[in-house]
């Protein structure tokens, strides 16, 4: 775990996140739906990017996850979408203007929910491996801990090793 850090990984979170939230930006604004099984890319991302910018493994990750990637659905939905939405009609409206207009607003607020719906069922895959595997290091490095304990009682009782404190055992 040396070298990591939490600042760096949430940073390639936020990078890998938006990164993998292409093909959904994408499908929103030129195929006019939100497909739930990219939001699934969108966890994924923000966990390889962390990953790749060495951010500390451990059981805050799972958290970081989630909020890196509400993060960029919430940029993704009410900013990008709608600008790309602006782009690709040729419009000369600012984001402003756009987000005056009642029923515009009163869309994008509705996908915006369905796109946080989405979000968390395609998160909860990816954090229930995250944690499976967070336990798993944490199991492993208590077992390890356990067998460098023995090995050093073994090697007390052996005579090969001298005391130099003292250590009371109360189980």
């Amino acid at each position: 775990m040396k070298g990591k850090n939490y600042v760096l990984g949430i940073i390639g979170g936020l990078i890998g996140g938006f990164i993998a939230s292409i093909p959904w930006v994408l499908m929103y604004v030129y195929g006019n739906m939100i497909l739930s099984l990219l939001a699934i890319l969108i966890a994924l991302g923000a966990l390889k990017g962390y990953q790749i910018f060495k951010g500390k493994e451990d059981k805050n990750l799972p958290i970081f996850i989630i909020i890196i990637s509400v993060i960029v659905v919430t940029i993704a939905t009410l900013i990008i979408i709608p600008k790309l939405l602006i782009i690709k009609d040729g419009n000369s409206i600012t984001l402003t203007d756009l987000y005056n207009n009642s029923e515009f607003k009163n869309a994008i607020i509705k996908d915006y929910i369905i796109s946080l719906i989405f979000t968390g069922l395609g998160i909860s895959g990816v954090i229930s491996s995250i944690k499976n595997k967070v336990n798993i290091v944490g199991t492993a490095y208590i077992r390890r801990s356990f067998d460098n304990m023995k090995q050093v009682k073994d090697a007390y009782n052996k005579g090969k090793m001298k005391t130099v404190g003292t250590v009371t055992d109360e189980s």
